[in-house]
């Protein structure tokens, strides 16, 4: 799998609690996500507004429906899909400080909204929840087979889950030692999963969207590099810039590629 760019000195939880702290009041990386992604959610991936639009409609988002955001950040894309469709969404995180951040800027939306400090390898909900549950490149931080397992039987019969989900050489990884079957959407590990547990699945191929995406990622945050610096905030150019050029690498070495998968109970 592709996994965010994190230094080594620390772990994705403190790189995460510095990230959404420093997001908060980075008008760079607000820029940043105006110029990238169409407007400022807070993004740290690759998914636009299209792409989540996409996944919105194969949900069938809308009101009535009940939908469960994994590693929902600060909440601002799990925002988006409920102000655009009017869905009912409870997000969860592992950073208390960006569930305060999305509480806070949330709470005149508490009737569609809902956010809390929860592991997604140890949620607290009853079976039968949500009628959808979205994990927006977030499944990278568990193990997938028996967080399937916990996850799905928070569907209600004929639920759906939707994933974006990227595979390709790890960082550190001679490209020449990659298995690039591996990418194809049926052998990826979150498709492995699937299969393991014998659930049939539609994917839709984001690959090509993505290496464009990296393209202007690494423009758009070059040009940025001086404002990050001013602010103190280089951590987030060289990790976006980071990110843009690992993809480009990869995917040019026929050794990334990127789905959204779609589960139907």
């Amino acid at each position: 799998m592709v996994e965010p760019t994190i230094s080594i000195t620390e772990s994705p939880f403190e790189f995460y609690t510095r990230y959404y702290q420093a997001i908060a009041a980075s008008p760079a990386n607000s820029t940043y996500c105006k110029h990238l992604f169409g407007c400022d959610m807070g993004q740290h991936g690759f998914a636009e507004i299209s792409h989540l639009d996409h996944l919105g409609k194969i949900c069938e988002l809308g009101p009535g429906i009940q939908a469960l955001d994994l590693g929902c950040g600060d909440g601002r894309i799990a925002e988006y899909l409920s102000d655009s469709t009017g869905v009912k969404i409870t997000g969860i995180d592992w950073i208390p400080q960006a569930i305060q951040q999305a509480r806070a800027r949330t709470e005149d939306k508490q009737d569609r909204l809902t956010f809390q400090a929860m592991d997604m390898d140890d949620l607290k909900f009853s079976p039968a929840s949500f009628d959808v549950i979205n994990a927006i490149d977030t499944l990278y931080f568990t193990q997938l087979a028996p967080a399937l397992y916990r996850i799905l039987p928070l569907l209600r019969h004929g639920g759906r889950l939707a994933a974006f989900f990227s595979q390709g050489a790890p960082m550190g990884m001679p490209l020449d030692q990659f298995d690039r079957s591996t990418i194809q959407p049926d052998r990826t590990e979150l498709a492995d999963a699937f299969n393991k547990l014998e659930l049939i699945y539609m994917t839709w191929d984001y690959s090509h969207a993505d290496y464009e995406h990296a393209q202007r990622k690494q423009f758009i945050a070059e040009s940025l590099q001086a404002e990050f610096a001013a602010e103190g905030n280089l951590f987030l150019f060289e990790n976006h810039l980071a990110e843009a050029i690992g993809v480009q690498t990869a995917y040019k070495a026929g050794a990334h590629a990127r789905y959204l998968y779609l589960i139907t109970l």
